[in-house]
C-alpha cells in the first residue's frame, strides 16, 4: 500500500514531467483514499492547468499574468490549508521552462488566498532583535498579513509573526539579540514567530526545533498542538510528528 511520502515523491515528478503511467495509476489511486493527497494533486493541476492555458507562445507577460490570475479566481478549488511545498516546486519548475519565475511567484500567493485581498493595506512590519544565520538548503518565510512564501536567506531579519518552513535536508538558525541563544530550526518543519518582548514564544507546527538559550533568559515558549512547553533550562528539543 502507498505511503504518503511515497505519494509526495511521486507528485514531485509528476509536476517534472517524469512520472511514468504505471505509477501515475498508482498515485491516483492513492489520492482516492487519501484527502491530504488528493487535495494538493488538485491544486498543482490547478497551478499548472492555469499556466499553461496562459502562456500559448503569442501571449505577451502581462496578458498572462491576467489570464492567469482570472482563471485561478474563477475556477472552484478544494479547501486551502497551509501553503504545500509542492506549489512553490511547481512555480520553479514551470518558470524554469517558461521564463516566468518571478510571475509564477506572484500567482502562487495570490491563489493561495482564501478570500479577497483586504482593502486597507497590511499593519507594517515589526522588526525584532533576531537573525538568520546557518542556513542550508531551501527556507520559506511569510510574513505577517501575507499568503506569498519568499525564499530566505543567512543574515536575513526576523519580523514578528514570520512563519518559516525548512523544506526536506534544509535547515537552519535564529540567533537571539545576545548573539548566544539560538534555535535551529530541522529539515521539513514548521515555526512562527507569535511573540516577542518580555517573552519569547514560538509555534511549532510540524518537525522539530532545538533551543539553547543563554542563562539567565526572559520566559521562553514553544507552542505546539500538543500543548505549550516553557523552557526551564538552557537547551531542549521539541518534536512534532
Amino acid at each position: 500500500m502507498m505511503t504518503c511520502q511515497t505519494a509526495q515523491d511521486l507528485i514531485e515528478r509528476f509536476l517534472e514531467g517524469t512520472i511514468g503511467q504505471t505509477e501515475l495509476a498508482e498515485l491516483k489511486a492513492h489520492a482516492e483514499t487519501c484527502q491530504t493527497c488528493r487535495e494538493e494533486l488538485q491544486r498543482c493541476n490547478l497551478l499548472v492547468e492555469v499556466v499553461k492555458d496562459a502562456f500559448v507562445p503569442s501571449t505577451p507577460a502581462e496578458q498572462a499574468k491576467a489570464q492567469v490570475l482570472a482563471k485561478v479566481a474563477a475556477r472552484p478549488r478544494p479547501r486551502i490549508g497551509p501553503m504545500p511545498l509542492s506549489w512553490m516546486r511547481t512555480a520553479v519548475a514551470a518558470g524554469a521552462v517558461m521564463g516566468v519565475g518571478l510571475l509564477l511567484g506572484f500567482v502562487a500567493g495570490k491563489a493561495h488566498r482564501a478570500g479577497p485581498p483586504q482593502t486597507p493595506p497590511p499593519p507594517p512590519l515589526v522588526p525584532v532583535l533576531m537573525q538568520v544565520a546557518d542556513l542550508e538548503g531551501t527556507v520559506l518565510v511569510r510574513h505577517d498579513h501575507s499568503d506569498l512564501w519568499q525564499p530566505l536567506r543567512s543574515g536575513d531579519p526576523v519580523y514578528l509573526g514570520d512563519t518559516f518552513h525548512s523544506t526536506p535536508k534544509s535547515d537552519f538558525v535564529l540567533v537571539l539579540k545576545d548573539n548566544k541563544s539560538t534555535i535551529k530550526v530541522n529539515p521539513n518543519s514548521m515555526l512562527a514567530l507569535t511573540t516577542y518582548g518580555t517573552e519569547t514564544q514560538f509555534s511549532l507546527e510540524q518537525g522539530e526545533c532545538t533551543a539553547s538559550l543563554q542563562s539567565p533568559h526572559p520566559p521562553f515558549f514553544i507552542v505546539t498542538p500538543n500543548g505549550r512547553a516553557q523552557a526551564l533550562g538552557t537547551e531542549f528539543t521539541v518534536t512534532v510528528e
